[in-house]
């Protein structure tokens, strides 16, 4: 199946060789959903180290040329590792990152790196990777370049953030998905209001999911402490966001820190969109 309205996996990839483990994991999201993968660059890029692809738009011929070819070796060398239904790159300019412009109309899971070229966040605001994700309506995979390794012997696990406010449920479906789609535990960690209100119930909700085995772990600390330290031994945090465009959470909510610092691959779901076809 193929064309502008099959659903895939949607990459940002900026040329740089570092990238290696934001294309591998976003080859495996591909893999784990039987979904063809799409890589986008962007046409700002220049051969010269000392532009910035954040200043003024000004594209020139060997800029292009270059990106085309980092684009090609990229989807080349995925194509060589993994057997996926295809693979494919785009290079694209600001003007084409829209909701209801493809490749990003298609994407079912944006996967993007923590930093940019310039060490930038890569959600800061007029980055590339924030033009995606201000247009994407799926979930977004933030992929750390610089992860700790697992501790020896340590056991893998998915990890759930969630608050007080009832809406986490699709969030704790979401991590409880994952858990389920690589066989690990699911843990969640639950920011409760105070001791004297547990909010929303999640361990019944966490309990009425099927086939997964869970732990649920409380907390009226600081969330971010709790989600770094726990985060460094986990195979996916999986953290929500407000209703609305999935950038606006990223850059006020709890959850930036931990966005913008990932101690592991960080999966950012909205609370609005149906588990249902956000994750498969």
């Amino acid at each position: 199946m193929n064309g502008e309205h099959t659903p895939r996996i949607v990459a940002g990839f900026d040329g740089r060789w570092q990238h290696t483990r934001l294309l591998d994991r976003a080859a495996q999201e591909a893999e784990r959903r039987h979904l063809p993968l799409t890589l986008i660059t962007d046409l700002r890029r220049r051969s010269s180290t000392g532009h910035d692809p954040r200043g003024p738009h000004q594209d020139d011929a060997p800029g292009v040329v270059a990106a085309w070819r980092q684009l090609t070796d990229a989807v080349e060398a995925l194509r060589l590792r993994y057997p996926l239904p295809s693979i494919s790159g785009y290079c694209l300019d600001d003007e084409d990152i829209k909701p209801d412009a493809f490749p990003i109309s298609a994407a079912r899971l944006l996967v993007i790196g923590s930093a940019g070229r310039y060490q930038a966040p890569a959600c800061e605001p007029g980055s590339v990777s924030a033009g995606l994700v201000r247009a994407a309506k799926c979930p977004v995979l933030v992929v750390p370049e610089d992860a700790s390794p697992r501790p020896v012997g340590a056991h893998p696990f998915i990890l759930a953030a969630v608050g007080s406010h009832e809406s986490d449920a699709q969030v704790v479906k979401a991590a409880a998905e994952e858990a389920r789609r690589r066989g690990y535990e699911l843990q969640v960690l639950h920011v409760e209001p105070s001791h004297s209100n547990a909010g929303w119930g999640v361990h019944d909700a966490v309990g009425s999911l099927r086939d997964v085995q869970f732990n649920v772990v409380r907390t009226t600390g600081d969330p971010g402490a709790a989600l770094a330290e726990l985060g460094r031994g986990a195979e996916l945090l999986v953290v929500g966001s407000r209703p609305g465009e999935l950038y606006r959470p990223i850059r006020e909510s709890v959850s930036r820190d931990v966005l913008m610092q990932p101690p592991c691959p960080v999966l950012a779901v909205p609370r609005e969109l149906p588990v249902s076809s956000a994750m498969s």
